[in-house]
């Protein structure tokens, strides 16, 4: 595989900009970060001009149903495969395809394709997302309820077997919670707690157990109650624990965004998108698994009023953080990139810039957006 050299850019390197330097490209990852003009041009080097955009590590999504039309849980590759084109256009490189809560046919067939596309093709999935069917029926927000449910080994281990599963959504209180969650600790897999009515003390329990983050945090899960202070504070209470939050500035208000980054701080909180399949396209009637589900002025709603995912993308909520936090670049871009990724453990090879990390790349203007994207050095996605 040649070389690729990324020049006329701003490098992203240990929380600033790198200017008058240039990103060399090697066997898909990041080998060098020079000052421009230091490196020797090889034949059959590929260049890639960056016109002064910023370099960015591609974005982090570890909480992503669907988008442009598709979703996971089709369970068919072309959907997958339209999906990461889609993805990648977003400038996002790394993400956790999310599953709904649904029949247990329906849940191994989608992760058994996920598994297959992941092995087989070049895209932005690196794992999947179990999201239910685990849940509390009180807090199940869109999930059906018709498929909701208490953890039952002989259903849930086969599909941690199948390798793939990096994060699960678990409701821990449910009968069999605590053994699902031991089971995953103990395989290297990641818990957050969501769509669940566990209170202060319990959660507590839980996050000392090893549950690590939060699900879309405020949603599906109790308020904050000065004498009912819940999962939220036992979470704050907790410093291994992160908070996952959609930046659409209508799953949680701007002013409680800015209080939950005061109370935890920005290396504790990272973007999801929670994207259903109406992302990218017109208002009109979609599906969300078994749930219909109506998008008007990209507001995603069931027939119950209540929402239903998002139709946020990736540099969309990079644009609200900075805008409802009055943040810069430098202070939210770790949201979307290295504190996901820490967050499963795969960074620094995710979610960072740093020699040795996978040439993953987003290349950013500030006025237009994502302007090209590299997924393991190569060029997949260019509008230079």
């Amino acid at each position: 595989m040649s070389r690729l050299l990324i020049t006329n850019s701003r490098i992203w390197q240990a929380d600033r900009f790198l200017d008058g330097h240039s990103l060399l490209i090697e066997g898909g990852r990041i080998s060098a970060i020079s000052r421009a003009g230091e490196v020797a041009p090889l034949p059959g080097d590929r260049r890639l001009d960056a016109d002064d955009c910023y370099a960015l590590p591609g974005f982090v999504d570890l909480h992503l149903h669907g988008s442009d039309g598709c979703d996971v849980m089709d369970a068919k590759p072309e959907s997958l495969r339209n999906l990461g084109a889609f993805l990648l256009r977003q400038g996002l490189t790394s993400c956790l395809g999310t599953t709904m809560a649904d029949t247990p046919e329906r849940i191994s067939r989608a992760l058994e394709v996920m598994r297959e596309y992941i092995k087989t093709e070049r895209g932005p999935f690196i794992g999947a997302h179990l999201e239910g069917p685990y849940l509390n029926a009180a807090y199940r927000g869109s999930q059906p309820a018709q498929h909701l449910r208490s953890p039952d080994p002989a259903e849930y281990r086969p599909w941690l077997d199948c390798g793939i599963i990096k994060l699960i959504t678990l409701a821990p209180e449910l009968a069999g919670g605590a053994d699902l969650l031991a089971e995953a600790v103990a395989r290297g897999i990641h818990v957050s707690i969501g769509h669940s009515a566990a209170d202060y003390a319990a959660a507590g329990e839980f996050f000392r157990a090893g549950i690590s983050q939060v699900t879309h945090t405020f949603n599906g899960m109790p308020g904050l109650h000065h004498r009912a202070p819940g999962i939220l504070t036992a979470a704050i209470e907790n410093p291994q624990v992160t908070f996952q939050v959609i930046a659409d500035g209508v799953h949680v208000h701007p002013a409680v965004l800015r209080l939950l980054l005061r109370l935890a701080g920005g290396d504790r909180v990272l973007a999801i998108s929670d994207a259903m399949r109406a992302t990218g396209l017109a208002d009109g009637i979609y599906g969300l698994g078994d749930v219909t589900v109506t998008a008007r002025g990209g507001v995603a709603r069931a027939a119950d009023g209540g929402l239903a995912g998002s139709t946020l993308t990736m540099p969309v909520a990079l644009r609200n953080l900075m805008r409802f936090c009055d943040l810069t670049l430098e202070q939210a871009l770790p949201m979307l990139t290295r504190v996901p990724a820490r967050s499963i453990g795969i960074y620094p090879r995710k979610g960072s810039l740093q020699v040795g990390a996978d040439a993953d790349v987003a290349l950013w203007d500030e006025d237009v957006g994502i302007k090209a994207t590299v997924l393991g050095g190569e060029v997949v996605y260019q509008a230079l």
